[in-house]
């Protein structure tokens, strides 16, 4: 039911292009934790970085600087937040930079958050960024990474729904107990009304087998009309079908006296959801629970892909973000190694810092500096 991983590039392309609206609400945000609200606060914090007359950095420049640098991680912090909203399910992506981030959250993308130079907040896949603060051969040890890290993203999503599977099956015959038991109110709808159909199979004695269909719903067969008889043989088939058949009214009128009959009248006081098996060798009829061991196919035991982030440490933390459903992005770490790196505050203003000497002067235009 899983289907396999082609090591094709999923990436997503033109991401960017399918979001291209506009969102101010960063601009607005930018000008008010700057304190530049108004025309001449705004025209005299650009003029003071801008060093008009091409002398070297005042104090005044410089604490204004400052309080820009304060503000982006201002801004940081809140991009950071709705972040954090977006990957637990409390917040809707609604801006342009939102969905962008929302979808490569989704799909397990690496994606990077910068302002840009109007102070608007953007966000890209980091595939489709320029990668213009690396030497061209980390650009391309990034892109591989980015790479590997979209078919490593199928392979977890491959693991996560076969665990999703799993769980569903080990949880069914106790579900069923508990509402049999009165335990529990049984529910009022579920997936190809299995709960339903069970409890009744359950009340009239008849032995049933709960599995999963195509989707991985829960459904309940009547093993009478099950269509795993036909892989037994004929005589086989006879056995287990005058089984079947009369035993409601055995468990009706407790009047079992074989081994599997007594077993079944147990299971039925007790609540617990069972089917009749056949010994293939001997043709003993004998009852077993709809336990997840009993009715967990053999596919499904083993994990698809155990291995996912073991070819690299990078793609090992990456794996981690991805199965955490966080924001990340890859970049060289302080021994000069590439990452994976969480999209926290501290992460994304250490990603798009601004490097200047000591001595530099800001010469005109050099704002746009401060919000590449």
């Amino acid at each position: 039911m899983v289907n396999s991983i082609t090591s094709a590039n999923a990436t997503a392309q033109g991401i960017s292009a399918l979001l291209q609206q506009s969102n101010s609400d960063s601009s607005d945000l930018f000008s008010t934790l700057a304190g530049t609200n108004s025309g001449g606060a705004n025209a005299a914090l650009f003029s003071a970085l801008g060093g008009g007359d091409g002398s070297p950095q005042s104090i005044d420049s410089i604490l204004q600087q400052q309080k820009v640098n304060n503000s982006k991680n201002d801004i940081y912090n809140n991009v950071a937040q709705r972040l954090a909203g977006i990957q637990a399910g409390t917040y809707t992506p609604t801006s342009t930079w939102e969905q962008v981030a929302g979808y490569a959250m989704a799909k397990g993308n690496p994606v990077v958050v910068s302002l840009d130079s109007s102070g608007q907040i953007q966000a890209q896949l980091q595939s489709e960024s320029t990668l213009s603060k690396f030497n061209p051969q980390l650009q391309q040890q990034i892109l591989q990474l980015d790479n590997d890290a979209t078919v490593m993203a199928q392979k977890i999503q491959a693991n996560t729904t076969n665990d999703s599977w799993v769980a569903k099956l080990a949880g069914a015959s106790n579900d069923l107990n508990q509402v049999y038991n009165n335990l529990v109110p049984p529910q009022t709808q579920t997936s190809n009304n299995w709960e339903q159909q069970g409890l009744l199979y359950m009340q009239s004695g008849e032995p049933f087998k709960i599995s999963l269909d195509a989707s991985g719903n829960l459904q309940v067969q009547d093993q009478a009309t099950d269509p795993a008889m036909a892989n037994l043989t004929v005589t086989q088939q006879k056995i287990l079908s005058a089984a079947i058949a009369s035993l409601p009214t055995t468990i009706q009128n407790s009047s079992g006296t074989q081994d599997w009959e007594l077993q079944a009248e147990s299971f039925h006081a007790n609540g617990v959801p069972f089917y009749l098996d056949i010994d293939p060798v001997t043709n003993t009829i004998s009852v077993k629970e709809n336990s997840g061991d009993n009715i967990t196919p053999s596919f499904l035991k083993n994990t698809p892909y155990p291995d996912v982030g073991d070819s690299s440490p990078a793609l090992k933390q990456a794996a981690d973000f991805i199965k955490a459903g966080k924001a990340y992005f890859f970049d060289v770490d302080s021994s000069g190694q590439i990452g994976a790196k969480e999209a926290t505050v501290q992460n994304i203003a250490s990603y798009n810092k601004v490097t200047t000497s000591p001595t530099s002067t800001l010469g005109a235009g050099s704002i746009l500096s401060l919000f590449a």
